[in-house]
């Protein structure tokens, strides 16, 4: 990888098995049944006390949240001082303006800040005690533009494949608190590791940058090819060519966008994980590739004996931040990381899986016509447009109508954004 990625991912962590990470962690899971002779020492009014306060805690914090946000003056309200805030922030850390030349203050909106509810929840904010709790001026430093890549287009965990989550994992939710409770032999053992990992592409104008892509959750018992197919990417929903008696291009069908993966492989910890097809083996051409370099310039990785759809998550050794490599439909690169791997919780979703938890919204072309929403078509060799190919959104292109001959001229559609179904 270009060492220009180093700043976004690590530091990576110590190689996990996740196999082992498995075996670990039922070995040291506690059981809900089984509790320590302390707790059982308590009368049932301090259990009680101890596991109210347990289960009410949080919910106590978030219903108050909730209050704040749900009230149209007082979300209001805290967005308002927060814009004024950061606005200050950046108005002290900035450097002094040219002699001669003001710097425009930031003004916050006036609002009601003198409704009593308002005032109510000043001074429960004026009282908090943190000292961390304000921005300073160093504050600064960690603050940035909301870049697209911060956006979810998606309001909920999508899911995107057929993998169930085996296990009684409701034997997480126990009111008896963690620290009481013994280690039982009998304990629940829980089949799958839940891993959360991250999709990376280069930047189309900037290939030494990447943007993050989106997020899924996959079960360690679903395999590599599991993955590829519901990553979201170009290549894999481009309309397939419709070719005329002679071989030539005479149109796209545009009926199903799903295309049948032409090849892939996962580059992880110097092992390659291709597809194994007789005609074209990725892995094969990437190693004949890599015997073309200076033995002292080829780098040290080997086939892998099991393929991308053969190879599941607990058969392999990953790290936590470290950046693994993706190629498929010829020359189409994605890098993901690992973010976390964990056991199953009763919080869950119980299928699904591989579930999509982020997506960065689609940027997509105006229309040269009007500018003003995104275009559908691509209009190759019309002499009206000026251009070709020409984007157009589908009132523009009904508006200019067809053209006097047809000879030549194509219409295209876009590559439809993946969406939220």
């Amino acid at each position: 990888m270009n060492r220009g990625f180093d700043s976004y991912f690590g530091p990576p962590s110590q190689p996990i098995n996740v196999a082992q990470f498995l075996r670990e962690a039922n070995s040291a899971l506690p059981s809900g049944s089984s509790t320590n002779a302390s707790w059982e020492q308590l009368t049932p009014e301090l259990r009680n006390a101890v596991e109210a306060e347990i289960n009410e805690s949080i919910s106590d914090l978030k219903s108050s949240l909730d209050q704040v946000w749900d009230n149209p003056v007082l979300s209001a309200h805290v967005l308002r001082q927060h814009e004024s805030t950061v606005a200050s922030v950046h108005g002290q850390a900035d450097a002094p303006a040219p002699k001669g030349r003001k710097r425009k203050r930031h003004i916050a909106p006036e609002g009601s800040e003198s409704t009593p509810e308002v005032i109510q929840l000043q001074e429960k904010l004026d009282a908090v005690n943190l000292r961390c709790w304000g921005l300073t001026v160093e504050s600064a430093l960690c603050m940035r533009a909301a870049k697209n890549s911060d956006y979810n287009a998606l309001d909920a965990p999508k899911e995107s494949g057929a993998g169930i989550l085996h296990g009684d994992v409701s034997a997480t939710r126990s009111s008896t608190p963690d620290s009481l409770r013994s280690a039982s032999p009998d304990a629940s053992s829980y089949p799958n590791a839940v891993i959360s990992l991250t999709v990376y592409n280069r930047i189309t104008y900037l290939p030494s940058c990447l943007t993050r892509s989106s997020q899924h959750a996959v079960l360690s018992t679903q395999t590599l090819g599991d993955l590829l197919r519901v990553l979201p990417c170009a290549s894999s929903n481009m309309p397939q060519e419709e070719l005329d008696a002679e071989g030539d291009l005479s149109g796209y069908n545009v009926a199903d966008q799903t295309r049948e993966h032409a090849g892939c492989l996962f580059a992880i910890e110097d092992l390659i994980y291709g597809d194994r097809r007789e005609t074209a083996d990725y892995a094969e051409k990437l190693i004949a590739h890599f015997h073309k370099l200076p033995e002292d310039k080829r780098p040290q990785i080997k086939i892998a004996s099991t393929s991308a759809s053969e190879t599941t998550f607990n058969a392999l050794t990953l790290r936590i931040q470290q950046p693994y490599w993706i190629l498929h439909q010829g020359n189409c690169e994605h890098f993901f990381v690992i973010d976390q791997i964990r056991l199953a919780h009763a919080s869950d979703p119980p299928s699904g899986y591989p579930l999509m938890l982020h997506l960065t919204p689609t940027v997509q072309d105006l229309c040269r016509a009007c500018g003003k929403v995104p275009a559908i078509h691509s209009i190759v060799g019309d002499m009206r447009l000026g251009e070709s190919p020409c984007l157009l959104c589908a009132p523009c292109w009904r508006m200019m109508g067809p053209p006097k001959t047809d000879e030549g001229v194509m219409v295209v559609p876009l590559i439809i954004p993946f969406v939220n179904h």
